[in-house]
């Protein structure tokens, strides 16, 4: 028998390298940077051909709009010059209003701002961009211009222009070279989430562990929130974006489904295994309800597939080709708002921003409008996070490069040039490699900091000519106001984890609490708000020993909530008194039982109501019995989660 002569190493290796994920995505990253590039130059060969005096933000806002993907780079774009808009009109109207009354001046803009990253922080979308815009706008053209307040009209106008056409050149280019479309990601991201609930599905029910699956049902949580996301973008992106997104709604929904009724299947498996105490009745009612609650989830996981094809398609009329119970209006994803969090960060925002005004107005510092105008920025632009102060670290270390790099541009390369050919070749090294960087994620911030800063150090515009003092001055105002900004965002506007975890369950104890008195309208929107709150939860228990356990136990208190609601609407249907009057007590002693903090365990009057709601049920035997038992059974297999 002859054996086949291996593959040669030296041929094997080349293929393995080009089709590696490592070289793929060095490929994106060097195709992002060279668009990137060429948007920059045609911004700056526009905003310097009409006369724009200081271009360098039409470099500064191409690389803060583009994005991989090209439909994302269109909405960011379009976000940031609504944004900038509302901004430059709320500067016009505030400046000249309070020009002689500085320090009145300074809290009105800081208002302003902390207005906007309020409702930038309760909307959690890319659409929180133009609100973040709308306030950090104000800053950088509120605080220069309180010197000159008559100016604050042509400040803005000139500002919205360069803004305008950055904007214009990065979407002109990212969408009309080589394009990055937003919709085979979704559709992969969608073929993944599938395809792993599946996986879990299976090993569910071949017996998994408890960590396995509570990781596995958390991980699909965040991942419906980052497919939310980016279905924001998929308007901007062809022309069957519209009937995408309401594909994604209708998939969003189902795999709500998949998640409930997961771990409904899970932990009826789990008891039935245990033989759980009590009469006998209890494990055949669950045993019942548990067949119904498989070949739902089996029917859910076929709708999901269904859906998927219609996402390839996107046909509008993609309604017609599906069952009905997928035709009607989806909801889509709910998202968590906390106000309290919100409102905590904004005024944090307000005070760092108005004792920054107070010490400039003080010191008198010729300067200080500038670093007050950073200051103001960094709050609101990186205000959204949890933990800010180290976005705004690694953006200070990109600065500082881009302050040596603007220096060297300033004394030794722009003193040469001489046409624009020139300029646009002398550009090119360091846009590249900040472009490069910027399309991974690890470094944005870095490159932000760096592509941001040493146009303005290097004095660039329509001269090019070197000014040292006015370049150091520049720096130095820089400087002071990251290091503001870092000191007064880890003081005001940094939550810590732990805080930040303990709302996050009480938030959900309290709105399970609510679903179980009967005080929720919508349980379609209510369920899908409260497994955005387990995905945001989730990162937060990670490398707790409890992680697992505490995500079980609260999507057990989410269908016990579930089924105290519809058991209260039940109730209301029962003739006999004696089923009415254990009902009433089964509801009282549930409904306490769900208020009392975790960890809990069911207490005996509990069980005895529950058993004699059952037992009443069965004799006067009402319309609907089974269906009340098997909620009566789920309700039990639910409190007794907390056993285990």
């Amino acid at each position: 028998m002859q054996i086949p002569a291996p593959t040669l190493p030296w041929l094997s290796r080349p293929s393995a390298l080009l089709t590696s994920p490592a070289l793929k995505v060095d490929r994106e990253a060097v195709l992002f940077s060279l668009k990137c590039l060429l948007a920059a130059i045609l911004g700056l060969y526009v905003s310097l051909r009409i006369g724009l005096t200081r271009p360098f933000w039409v470099i500064g806002t191409v690389y803060l709009v583009s994005q991989p993907m090209s439909g994302a780079t269109l909405s960011r774009g379009l976000f940031r010059l609504l944004g900038t808009v509302g901004g430059a009109v709320a500067t016009v109207l505030l400046v000249p209003q309070f020009a002689n009354a500085p320090v009145v001046l300074s809290v009105v803009l800081a208002a302003w701002m902390g207005l906007c990253l309020y409702l930038a922080m309760l909307d959690r979308t890319p659409r929180a961009y133009a609100f973040l815009l709308a306030g950090y706008t104000t800053s950088l053209i509120g605080f220069p211009a309180v010197m000159v307040p008559g100016e604050v009209f042509t400040i803005a106008i000139t500002r919205v222009q360069e803004i305008s056409i950055g904007i214009l050149a990065a979407t002109l280019v990212h969408g009309l070279l080589l394009p990055r479309r937003v919709s085979p990601r979704v559709r992969a991201r969608v073929a993944s989430i599938l395809a792993d609930a599946e996986h879990w599905t299976r090993d569910m029910r071949a017996g998994a562990n408890e960590t396995v699956l509570a990781a596995d049902r958390s991980r699909v949580a965040a991942d419906l929130l980052d497919l939310h996301t980016l279905s924001i973008h998929l308007p901007f992106d062809s022309v069957h974006g519209v009937a995408q997104m309401q594909i994604l709604r209708a998939v969003h929904d189902r795999m709500l489904d998949v998640l409930m009724l997961s771990s409904v299947v899970d932990e009826s498996l789990a008891q039935l295994r245990a033989q759980p105490a009590g009469t006998a009745a209890w494990p055949d009612v669950l045993r019942a309800e548990l067949c119904r609650r498989q070949a739902e989830l089996d029917a859910a996981h076929h709708d999901c597939r269904l859906l998927e094809e219609q996402l390839h398609a996107a046909r509008p009329d993609w309604r017609r080709r599906v069952p009905v119970h997928l035709a009607s209006k989806a909801n889509g994803h709910v998202l968590h708002r906390d106000h309290r969090i919100a409102l905590r960060s904004a005024l944090g925002a307000f005070v760092g921003i108005v004792l920054s005004c107070a010490l400039w107005i003080a010191t008198a510092w010729s300067d200080g409008a500038t670093a007050v105008s950073i200051i103001g920025t960094a709050c609101v632009l990186f205000g959204t996070a949890e933990a800010p102060a180290g976005h705004v670290m690694r953006y200070l270390i990109g600065s500082t490069i881009g302050v040596v790099i603007g220096l060297f541009y300033a004394l030794v390369i722009f003193p040469g040039l001489s046409d624009f050919v020139g300029l646009a070749m002398a550009l090119a090294p360091a846009l590249l490699v900040c472009g490069s960087f910027l399309a991974r994620p690890p470094f944005i911030m870095a490159a932000l900091g760096v592509v941001l800063t040493f146009p303005l150090i290097a004095g660039l515009g329509a001269t090019n000519a070197s000014n040292i003092v006015g370049a150091l001055n520049s720096g130095a105002a820089l400087f002071v106001g990251t290091a503001a900004a870092l000191c007064s965002m880890s003081l005001l506007q940094t939550l810590d984890s732990n805080r930040s975890r303990a709302r996050l369950q009480d938030v959900i104890r309290r709105d399970i609490a609510r679903r179980a008195a009967g005080q929720v309208r919508n349980a379609s929107d209510w369920t899908s708000r409260m497994v955005d709150r387990l995905a945001l939860l989730a990162p937060r228990l990670r490398g707790h020993p409890d992680a697992a356990r505490t995500l079980r136990t609260m999507f057990a208190d989410m269908r016990a909530a579930s089924a105290l609601a519809e058991l209260r609407v039940i109730g209301r249907t029962l003739k006999d008194r004696s089923s009415r009057e254990c009902h009433a007590l089964l509801m009282h002693r549930a409904t306490a039982h769900l208020r009392a903090p975790t960890p809990r365990l069911v207490n005996a009057p509990l069980l005895e109501s529950l058993e004699n709601t059952r037992d009443a049920i069965l004799a006067g035997n009402p319309p609907g019995t089974e269906r009340v038992l098997a909620l009566l059974s789920g309700l039990r297999r639910d409190l007794l989660a907390h056993e285990d």
